[in-house]
């Protein structure tokens, strides 16, 4: 009798996943936290590292999972004895709901907790935002509690039906705290609001020290100070350049000589924006803050061709008011002085330089009909408003160099831990800030979150606390490889590239043809094995994880 295939699986990268996440220790505190229904032919723990896959592989309706069960090594991924038809639509939505009951949004942060603990990460920093998700369909629940999906507009001011994720991270992008709140949910009110909560994930992890809370400028409000005073915590937003305290730091900052500004320096080891830092300080609501001004040679794009605009338009009303005056002189002097003081008085260009005089012109009257021979022409005398339009290239540099200054404020002193916590260290930790926003463009890439498809809004809630446990995971592993990927030893990436810091989308693209060949041998045994071997970068990476071929066979 001869070895049989009984099935080959396009296994790629979810083997690991899978690895990580027992690795982790995730399926034990998860049926702990929603203990095993006896009466189910699953834990709720399958369900959700099912969920997870589902989202890292490129997600599809839950409807549709029971099918892509019946497509992978669910014995290798989920664990023994498992069968696909136990994963159909009405199972996972019991789990789903199960979720909802144990208080989803503790299960998930116990679950970020314990994440931190087992990495062994440290909890000092962390940056925070929030975002908003597009979701389609009517949903209805009996419950006043329930997540509101509601219309509202978007980061882009599109009207749409949204619901809030709310995240606080480290700098590699790892969920330390993440929430799915209502769709309108203000960030003015977000964060003194989860500083309020998030102040109990520390005391969970037994940590009990100071930490730091990057956040944007909807942070600057007299709540967030209270509470981020409250939760034993220091600030870092930026300042609204609306406030009054901001307004007056960059006035000041205008008139410093250069030798009171920082040397140049760059936060990025090539190709990076050169900075220039001033302090001062000052008081907001009664909470004494720094006030940091930083000039950036990186002008922002957006204000950079707003001035263009506001250059270009300037300089066409300023040629349509010199052709206006040119055309009509006056007859008297008084009359053409009076004009002069109006126009100079409504005149205010900011990247010009403008010169207006009376000017006294002589020429010969006109009459009808032809002169009479040997007569002298009649003149008259009129006086002409003449204008010269001079390019202010100094004033146009000062407002380009104003555009690209903006203003941190924060709390944190300037010692801290034993650590030197000047300006430059504080837009350090303020640029940041990039991680949680990367984060976003995760929880709306349609390859891992696309639609939400389920019926009740408890259920749209815990799909998205899923959400938010598949990036943890998502960073966890890219975290992981960076640590062993060096410039000195890059990955060879797809098509040859050479990577220093790859995204775990490109560690993925590594494994994307992975096969797992299910043989039946002679004596009715089933045996795995690989389509073909690893190659040299699939096994380095796999021995940096600390796995080897195994979690496929």
């Amino acid at each position: 009798m001869d070895v049989q295939i009984c099935e080959i699986y396009d296994s790629s990268y979810l083997n690991i996943i899978s690895a990580l996440f027992q690795d982790l220790d995730l399926p034990q505190l998860i049926d702990r936290l929603v203990p095993v229904d006896p009466q189910c032919q699953t834990r709720t723990s399958d369900a959700v590292k099912l969920i997870i896959l589902d989202i890292l592989s490129g997600r599809q309706a839950l409807v549709h999972l029971e099918r892509w069960a019946h497509e992978i090594d669910l014995s290798k991924l989920i664990r023994p004895g498992l069968k696909p038809s136990w994963f159909n639509d009405d199972a996972l939505a019991r789990h789903l709901d199960r979720l909802y009951e144990a208080d989803i949004h503790k299960v998930i942060s116990t679950c970020l907790i314990h994440i931190y603990r087992k990495e062994g990460l440290p909890l000092q920093a962390f940056h925070a935002d929030t975002t908003d998700k597009t979701v389609y369909g009517a949903y209805e629940s009996v419950s006043s509690e329930a997540l509101r999906i509601t219309h509202g507009y978007n980061r882009h001011h599109r009207w749409q039906k949204q619901i809030g994720f709310g995240l606080i991270g480290n700098e590699d992008g790892i969920p330390f705290y993440g929430d799915v709140h209502d769709g309108n949910l203000p960030d003015k009110t977000w964060n003194p609001e989860v500083l309020s909560r998030v102040h109990e994930q520390p005391k969970q992890a037994k940590i009990e020290d100071e930490w730091i809370y990057v956040a944007d400028s909807a942070a600057m409000t007299k709540d967030t100070l209270a509470q981020t005073k409250a939760a034993n915590a220091f600030l870092i937003t930026r300042g609204p350049s609306s406030l009054r305290i901001v307004k007056a730091a960059l006035a000041e900052a205008d008139v410093q000589p250069d030798p009171a500004w920082s040397n140049s320096f760059s936060l990025a080891e090539k190709n990076g924006a050169a900075y220039r830092v001033w302090e001062t300080a000052s008081t907001y609501e009664g909470h004494p803050v720094r006030l940091i001004v930083v000039e950036s040679s990186a002008l922002d794009q957006r204000k950079g061709k707003t001035l263009e605009k506001e250059r270009v338009k300037e300089a066409e009303l300023l040629r349509e008011e010199q052709a206006r005056w040119e055309r009509h002189p006056f007859s008297c002097r008084e009359d053409a002085e009076q004009a002069l003081a109006s126009l100079k008085a409504s005149l205010r260009p900011r990247f010009h330089r403008v010169k207006a005089a009376v000017e006294e012109i002589v020429r010969p009257k006109k009459r009808r009909g032809r002169p009479k021979k040997g007569v002298e022409p009649e003149v008259e005398t009129l006086y002409l408003l003449r204008l010269d339009v001079e390019f202010h290239q100094q004033a146009w540099e000062q407002a380009r160099r104003k555009a690209s200054r903006f203003v941190l404020v924060t709390t944190v002193p300037k010692e801290w831990k034993g650590r030197t916590m000047d300006a430059r260290e504080i837009l350090k930790l303020y640029k940041g800030q990039i991680s949680v926003e990367m984060n976003f463009s995760f929880l709306k890439d349609p390859f891992f979150t696309d639609e939400i498809y389920v019926k009740k809004p408890e259920r749209v809630a815990v799909l998205g606390y899923l959400f938010l446990l598949a990036l943890a995971i998502y960073r966890v592993f890219q975290r992981r490889v960076r640590q062993f990927i060096t410039p000195e030893r890059p990955l060879k990436g797809a098509g040859g590239r050479k990577l220093t810091r790859p995204t775990g989308q490109a560690i993925f693209q590594l494994f994307e043809y992975v096969k797992v060949v299910l043989l039946k041998l002679p004596d009715g045994r089933i045996q795995r094995a690989l389509g073909k071997p690893l190659t040299y970068e699939q096994r380095r990476i796999l021995q940096g994880l600390g796995m080897d071929e195994s979690i496929y066979v």
